[in-house]
């Protein structure tokens, strides 16, 4: 008797199993590409174009994957897009900081030359 319940249990939990990447996996796919499409297209180019073309590729990966119904595939594939949205994303941050020094550095240099003038 209890290797019955054991082999229903087991049969059922190998049928549920597929089920539970699909949910999370869409979930993934979503959220990355709100996050992929958020990025500023000119920025990311800019300050990141090798990470946002691998963001892009990535993305796309996991739409293969979550039209072939490869769910935890597509689950790694988003959360590899994401992650390098989220560098492209430092990288512009990044990016805006260095025009800042430089500006600001400018606008000193340009103060002394008037108060040593």
């Amino acid at each position: 008797m209890k290797t019955i319940v054991a082999a229903a249990l087991w049969g059922a939990l190998l049928v549920a199993a597929p089920a539970a990447f699909a949910e999370p996996a869409r979930d993934e796919l979503i959220r990355t590409e709100a996050q992929v499409g958020a990025l500023n297209t000119a920025d990311a180019s800019s300050a990141a174009p090798i990470n946002f073309q691998e963001a892009q590729l990535r993305l796309s990966e996991a739409r293969t994957a979550e039209d072939k119904n490869k769910d935890q595939t597509s689950l790694w594939r988003s959360a590899e897009a994401s992650l390098q949205a989220d560098i492209v994303q430092e990288k512009i941050k990044l990016q805006a900081l260095e025009r800042t020094v430089s500006e600001i550095e400018t606008g000193i240099a340009t103060l002394r030359r008037e108060l040593n003038s």
